[in-house]
């Protein structure tokens, strides 16, 4: 009677122990699969700032001399803008290849450029630089 007895104890003892054990390993791949989209959303997507270059001089230009630019991914077909805030510079563009245009001013303007958004042409400072050549009348 007292080898039942311990036997069914043991028994309710292991069952609420693996109870719990289950639970903290869920919630451990909750948290983990949280932590992988977090990384994979950081590696993803990149800041990418334009470099207006004078064509004859080859001497920097402000980006906000032009109105504005355009990235458009060559993949997928889907355009991004600049900030308001900050001419020449996009934040969070996902990685991909890209073709960066200048919207002209009235006699002004830029080439455009093929860009590979990537971590390998990532600066020390974290930016993905695009070099669009700036000419004038």
């Amino acid at each position: 009677m007292k080898f039942i007895g311990k036997v069914l104890m043991l028994t309710a003892l292991s069952l609420f122990f693996s109870c719990e054990t289950e639970d903290s390993v869920q919630e451990m791949a909750t948290e983990a699969k949280v932590e992988n989209q977090k990384v994979a959303s950081r590696v993803a997507s990149f800041d990418v700032y334009i470099k207006l270059v004078d064509w004859r001089t080859g001497q920097d230009v402000p980006a906000s001399t032009l109105p504005g630019y355009g990235a458009t991914n060559l993949a997928t077909g889907e355009t991004f803008f600049d900030s308001q805030y900050e001419p020449g510079l996009f934040e969070s563009l996902p990685a991909g290849t890209y073709r960066f245009d200048a919207r002209d001013g009235y006699f002004d303007g830029a080439s455009s450029a093929v860009v590979e958004v990537s971590a390998a042409n990532e600066t020390p400072e974290g930016w993905v630089v695009a070099t669009l050549r700036y000419w004038s009348e």
